[in-house]
């Protein structure tokens, strides 16, 4: 518990480094490129077609609406995948700053996760471009999306806190965690619903704290109901039961990161 406040108050005097990071990876992503912040709009929009071709065309999932859909749980996960993959490697893409004793290493998990939200954040007029094509009307549920984003950035937080490092010690971690990802994204209903699920495996989808957070955005954005708070408060007191681990894990381990980067 000490070591988590400590960290969080640690990031709360470095929260404008913070920030100005944040801006500086995102400009630095889509530097050189003519589209620039549109790659943002044009990734989901392309991946939204492809598996529409594939799950409402081919395999013929029968949910109607299926693009709009599919959107509203493919972005989140668009964050998730990209935050967990940026903060697994958030201390070994940055040696310089780990070998300068000034710098707060506990910035960069944040960092990571900042970075990949602002991505899902820019992809948002996507969402509701989709939402409007296909006549899905919109209710005040949509005022609990930013708990919603916090609940899911907290627990991909205490992820990456694990993950960002083990990973300075094990580089095959890193590897690892892709094929997790690419496996969890078929065992999250992102292309499917809840209900199409057989009730005996219903258990083990709920035990999924994903699950529960791509739900919620369904929820509020193409069904147009509250989120579960229960299932959202389940994900929460996870989540921070994990930081305090996970914080501890880091602040006792960051002594040695600069001898094995």
């Amino acid at each position: 518990m000490v070591t988590s406040i400590h960290f969080v108050e640690t990031i709360g005097r470095h929260r404008w480094l913070v920030i100005e990071l944040v801006k500086r990876e995102v400009k630095l992503r889509y530097r050189g490129t003519w589209l620039g912040f549109l790659w943002s709009m044009l990734n989901p929009l392309i991946m939204t077609a492809v598996y529409t071709l594939i799950f409402s065309l081919y395999l013929r999932i029968d949910i109607p609406n299926y693009p709009a859909f599919l959107v509203c749980a493919l972005l989140p996960w668009n964050w998730f995948n990209e935050a967990i993959v940026l903060g697994t490697n958030c201390l070994i893409d940055r040696p310089g700053f780990l070998r300068d004793a000034v710098f707060p290493s506990e910035v960069l998990p944040l960092i990571a996760i900042a970075t990949s939200m602002m991505n899902y954040v820019f992809s948002l007029p996507v969402l509701f471009f989709i939402l409007l094509i296909f006549k899905v009307t919109l209710s005040w549920a949509l005022l609990a999306l930013p708990v919603i984003m916090t609940v899911q950035f907290l627990f991909t937080l205490s992820i990456v806190f694990f993950l960002g490092t083990y990973n300075v010690y094990f580089r095959d971690l890193q590897y690892i965690v892709q094929h997790v990802l690419m496996a969890g994204f078929f065992l999250t209903p992102i292309i499917y619903d809840f209900s199409i699920v057989p009730e005996r495996f219903l258990l083990i989808l709920k035990l999924n704290p994903m699950a529960h957070i791509i739900n919620s955005y369904r929820q509020i954005f193409f069904y147009n109901g509250w989120p579960f708070w229960d299932n959202i408060g389940y994900v929460f007191i996870l989540s921070m039961v994990l930081i305090i681990i996970g914080s501890w894990v880091f602040e006792s381990h960051k002594e040695s990161f600069a001898e094995y980067l």
